[in-house]
């Protein structure tokens, strides 16, 4: 359930705020509330077992062999990319 909140501010940011809120077809409600979230997962990235949401949904869907390092796998997917005849 959403909670009312005010604010005040100087107007020439509640513009700046508005424009930006239509420029990314969104509210400044939702946009602010970005914000905040963005914050706090910053804050929290310090700590060594934070996973954000996105990556803590995403895990799991990839069973990588172990035996192939980070440049190995980055190595065969640019070959894969690129080696192919265009």
């Amino acid at each position: 359930m959403n909670t009312k909140l005010t604010l005040s501010m100087d107007k020439s940011v509640v513009e700046r705020a508005k424009q930006a809120a239509r420029a990314r077809n969104t509210s400044v409600s939702a946009m602010l509330a970005g914000l905040v979230r963005g914050l706090d997962a910053l804050d929290h990235s310090h700590h060594a077992d934070f996973i954000g949401p996105l990556t803590q949904s995403a895990a799991g869907l990839v069973d990588l062999d172990a035996s192939h390092s980070d440049a190995d796998l980055l190595s065969e997917a640019l070959w894969e990319r690129y080696s192919e005849t265009q």
